[in-house]
């Protein structure tokens, strides 16, 4: 693969049970607007001129792969158990063996991220210069996100899950929302040092933040224009809520 850094490989993490669907379908194929879920996702990952995107699958990984086998330029990853997000990511990165361009890390139960939105986040890593840069909500009171903890300069230092913050870290109002851009590699470099020590014993994506800027890596955050469209689907109430909002709106927007 060419390392020029305007490449763009996406890596779509579908391996999730959706236990709350309370359904036999995996999470990522129920219907939102007449299509799977996971189709508006990979249909984001085309638009934007990935030059490889790679879905990693897990629960009832036959039947994500079936539905999504007719697609030009897909790469599949099975994620066997499943430890976290960080994990899904180790799972996907033989696909990318010495990819060097921008890493898009995208989730099938988000179906509403618009294009401007994940083009306006890779478009400031490239200006920034940065190494990583996530896409964070500013809202209060915060969901219960990840917290991103800033230095006195105002750059971004780590995230903490809100099971594993203190109590004032729990009062920050600028959260992850779990979508990051990274170069590709130095999240090769990084992502075998994180560890499970935490709270949930799994791999957090989340902690690259540290990791990178410990080792001298420039770490960034973007503030989403509109929170309401990073919203993951986990019951069928939230599927519900969000047909009513872009039949409401006329359908997803770019």
């Amino acid at each position: 693969m060419s390392d020029t850094k305007n490449q763009l490989a996406v890596v779509v993490l579908a391996a999730g049970k959706g236990t709350r669907m309370k359904s036999d379908l995996p999470k990522v194929l129920h219907p939102l607007a007449g299509r799977p879920m996971i189709d508006w996702v990979v249909d984001l990952a085309q638009e934007m001129g990935a030059v490889k995107t790679v879905v990693v699958v897990g629960h009832k990984a036959e039947m994500v792969q079936e539905h999504l086998a007719d697609r030009p330029g897909l790469a599949f990853a099975l994620q066997q158990p499943q430890r976290g997000t960080g994990h899904a990511v180790m799972a996907a990165a033989p696909e990318l063996v010495g990819f060097a361009g921008q890493v898009l890390i995208l989730y099938g139960d988000v179906p509403g991220l618009r294009r401007s939105t994940a083009q306006g986040l890779v478009d400031q890593q490239l200006a920034q210069g940065n190494d990583q840069t996530v896409l964070a909500i500013d809202v209060d009171p915060p969901p219960a996100y990840g917290r991103l903890i800033l230095d006195s300069a105002g750059r971004l230092r780590r995230i903490v899950e809100e099971r594993d913050a203190n109590e004032n870290e729990k009062k920050i109002t600028l959260v992850s929302s779990g979508i990051f851009v990274f170069r590709g590699t130095p999240l090769w470099e990084c992502l075998p040092l994180l560890s499970t020590d935490n709270d949930q014993n799994e791999y957090y994506l989340t902690d690259l933040a540290s990791i990178f800027a410990q080792r001298g890596y420039q770490v960034g955050y973007a503030v989403a224009p509109d929170p309401p469209e990073l919203q993951g689907i986990n019951s069928r109430e939230e599927l519900a809520m969000m047909e009513q909002r872009w039949a409401a709106t006329g359908g997803k927007e770019d």
